[in-house]
């Protein structure tokens, strides 16, 4: 999938299928395109071979590649480097949370989340 100019587009870097799902489903319905990557390797591979999209939900804890390297590729790829990412992951170490800040990442969210508020700080980043 190749995000369309001046639409509000979302890839979210998934692996759990059920989350993924919900994710697609949740922002498809507020009016996002979205597509779900799975793992991490095909991560890289759309960073590197497509436009970027306005946000990114990145999971960290996913096959071939995990989100601080996904975080990594993005924030050394010209044209994705300003894309807004928030890491959605079930890692609730403090070390994780500041190796995401400092490594690029706007915003981080817990699992269990709660759609309101994820679909908030969303909302937040792309003003």
């Amino acid at each position: 999938m190749n995000f369309q100019k001046g639409r509000n587009s979302v890839m979210v870097v998934e692996d759990d299928i059920i989350v993924g799902k919900l994710l697609k489903h949740t922002l498809t319905q507020r009016g996002f395109d979205v597509q779900v990557v799975a793992d991490g390797r095909l991560a890289i591979s759309n960073i590197q071979n497509q436009n970027p999209p306005n946000l990114v939900l990145l999971d960290i804890l996913l096959p071939f590649a995990d989100g601080f390297e996904i975080l990594h590729a993005i924030r050394n790829q010209s044209s994705w480097q300003d894309v807004p990412i928030v890491m959605l992951t079930s890692k609730t170490q403090e070390a994780s949370v500041v190796r995401a800040f400092e490594n690029g990442a706007n915003d981080y969210v817990t699992k269990p989340f709660q759609v309101e508020e994820l679909m908030s700080r969303i909302r937040r980043l792309l003003r």
